[in-house]
């Protein structure tokens, strides 16, 4: 019996499907997910003066163990959270009809052994184990319901768990790395709440409670400028200027936060629609990225 292969199902049109699925699947989370991981293990080369060719194994690999921490976390969350995509965000995989619910779940499981994998290989396992569970418990466990304080914690930990192997991609953490990775989590985590500002209509859809939904979105927006107004001056005193940098280079990291940073917290307080909130919540992930940055100048 000769089995025939249409054009929809030859290898090359697999491919070619799972890339543009994939695309769509890590689009929105890429800079706030993938890039963090990479940039901090740019940072703890530079730490360890490590250059030239010596960086390319650890940060090809960093590419892609951070690449599957986003895939592990968005498949489960996409898969259970399709009906507020339907309104909020209908580029993604489920409501543009390239996959199933069922199907992301399967991706997802396909997955996670490939990543614990990589992360027994790579010396990452305990804080790969601490994301799995943290991905499970928030997205195939809490329910709408239980959002409000689920989030928040599940969120600090997997922070922390990213930077903390981003940085033993390259070396054991030490007092540096520790000191980086805690106000890091703390100062970006609290400004985080924003992005259910954003969500409003797709969260009050499903019936998820968060904190806009309950005294309004005018709290977290007043929350979220005071923290991003306050965060460059933190980082400059607590991080950038301990450093054995020079001026130049101390003083182009701060600015460099502090126009991203003052920038979302203005927009925040002034522009209040939906599209205006989403390209504010870019700001603030720009600004976590631009702080991550400037580790690979300044360690």
């Amino acid at each position: 019996m000769t089995i025939t292969l249409t054009p929809r199902h030859t290898p090359l049109a697999v491919l070619r499907h799972e890339l543009s699925l994939t695309s769509r699947l890590l689009a929105d989370n890429a800079l706030a997910s993938f890039l963090p991981g990479l940039l901090f293990t740019a940072a703890a080369c530079a730490h360890h003066n490590i250059t030239g060719h010596a960086r390319v194994p650890p940060l090809a690999t960093s590419i892609v163990l951070f690449a599957l921490y986003q895939y592990v976390f968005d498949t489960p969350n996409q898969a259970t959270g399709a009906e507020e995509d339907r309104g909020n965000k209908p580029h993604r995989p489920i409501p543009s009809g390239m996959v199933t619910s069922r199907g992301l779940l399967r991706r997802f499981w396909c997955a996670m052994p490939l990543y614990t994998l990589l992360s027994w290989l790579t010396g990452t396992l305990a804080w790969v184990l601490l994301w799995q569970a943290i991905v499970i418990s928030l997205n195939l466990i809490a329910r709408p319901r239980h959002y409000l304080w689920v989030k928040p914690i599940t969120m600090l930990a997997g922070t922390g768990a990213q930077l903390a192997a981003a940085w033993q991609l390259v070396a054991p953490l030490d007092a540096v790395a520790w000191h980086w990775v805690l106000i890091l989590v703390v100062g970006f985590n609290l400004p985080l709440m924003f992005e259910d500002v954003r969500d409003m209509d797709g969260d009050a859809r499903i019936g998820r409670r968060t904190l806009p939904l309950l005294i309004g979105h005018w709290p977290v927006r007043i929350w979220f400028a005071l923290i991003m107004a306050a965060l460059p001056l933190v980082l400059h005193i607590m991080l950038f200027a301990p450093t054995n940098a020079g001026p130049i280079a101390t003083a182009t990291c701060t600015l460099s936060t502090t126009a991203l940073s003052w920038t979302a917290a203005v927009r925040a307080l002034l522009l209040r629609h939906v599209k205006a909130d989403r390209i504010t919540y870019q700001l603030y992930t720009f600004t976590y990225a631009a702080a991550l940055a400037c580790g690979s100048v300044l360690l």
